[in-house]
């Protein structure tokens, strides 16, 4: 006999059409393990409508590349939940006992291992940053397991390790699924890197800049966060490049105190190496830079200088008095591929 929906509790589930009641099915094709692909969603709010809660979403990887994943549950009880989400991997086993993904849990682009959730009585939340994971290519598939802790449900694999206690905990436990992923092996980058970004205790309005230099045309990058900032996501992509040195970002971002996220980079390499001059070699840098208005203490300061256009509308700067904004560059890390170049 089903039991009905327990109040405290976040349902994760296993299959499309299940309500929240105990004891379920079990299968290893959760529909609330999303996987966005390298493109993390925009908006993320888009996963928390009811109109896309019988949308299970892709369930691909790829395979040396930034991957970003969501958790999402349905709180099916009478009062309000909070709790943290929790996001594993493992490679291919039947079986999957704790002890063979509990050292695995994934990060969102932030360095949070257990994200905070809050979700009304009957309505569906989704972590609002991804998990970001970059799966090495040594299995066909790899197994996500996805946890929604909360006052009283803790993790309910902790410490089982034989096969009667799994499955009993599998069918009577509502805050933990899993979900089968398959992995697509396409065009490797030559560069795959990371760079941290942590911005301190005062918030500032920003720009955050990705120079190319010495870039063969012809080339496709990208560039993603999938924590948030002013509720999007940050994406970057760009195809069959047309210039060896170029620039893209984020312009004007008000950045809040202790805002910290890891940024994923790749590029694959076009052919056309003929705008490189000798001895050129790729290069990527990502700087940030105080966006200052003429009101701002370090306006005048000798290291400030006017800032370029929009990188967005290309259009002119200027603060409301009228004068161009300058910028001030508080720090950079570059990437240089030391191996290729014409």
């Amino acid at each position: 006999m089903a039991n009905d929906p327990q109040d405290g509790v976040i349902t994760l589930r296993n299959q499309i059409g299940e309500t929240g009641s105990l004891p379920r099915g079990y299968t290893a094709g959760s529909p609330d393990i999303i996987s966005a692909g390298t493109k993390p969603f925009n908006p993320v709010s888009d996963l928390e409508k009811e109109s896309n809660y019988g949308n299970a979403y892709d369930n691909s990887l790829y395979i040396n590349l930034p991957n970003y994943f969501y958790v999402r549950g349905k709180n099916f009880g009478k009062t309000d939940v909070t709790g943290q989400w929790n996001l594993f991997w493992a490679t291919p086993n039947i079986l999957l006992y704790p002890f063979l993904w509990q050292e695995n849990q994934l990060a969102t682009s932030g360095g949070n291992m257990s994200p905070d959730f809050a979700i009304k009585a009957g309505m569906i939340g989704c972590s609002s940053d991804a998990f970001t994971w970059v799966p090495p290519d040594t299995a066909d598939h790899y197994c996500m397991i996805a946890v929604a802790l909360s006052p009283g449900f803790p993790n309910p694999l902790a410490g089982v390790n034989n096969v009667a206690s799994l499955a009993e905990t599998m069918a009577d436990n509502a805050n933990i699924a899993q979900r089968n992923m398959q992995l697509i092996r396409g065009a490797v980058p030559q560069m795959v890197s990371k760079a941290a970004y942590s911005h301190g205790d005062v918030e500032e309005v920003m720009d955050l800049v990705v120079k190319f230099s010495n870039v063969p045309k012809g080339s496709s990058y990208t560039v993603s966060s999938g924590d948030q900032l002013d509720g999007k996501s940050l994406f970057l992509e760009g195809k069959n490049t047309t210039t060896s040195d170029f620039k893209v970002g984020w312009t004007d971002r008000l950045v809040p105190a202790n805002w910290s996220t890891m940024f994923d980079y790749t590029i694959t390499f076009g052919n056309d190496w003929s705008e490189v001059p000798e001895g050129g070699r790729p290069t990527l840098t990502i700087k940030g830079e105080v966006v200052m208005g003429s009101t701002h203490r370090l306006y005048h300061h000798p290291a400030a200088r006017v800032a370029g256009p929009c990188l967005l509308t290309g259009k002119r700067r200027v603060d409301k008095l009228g004068q161009d904004y300058k910028v001030m560059t508080a720090g950079s890390v570059s990437t240089m591929c030391v191996d290729l170049g014409p």
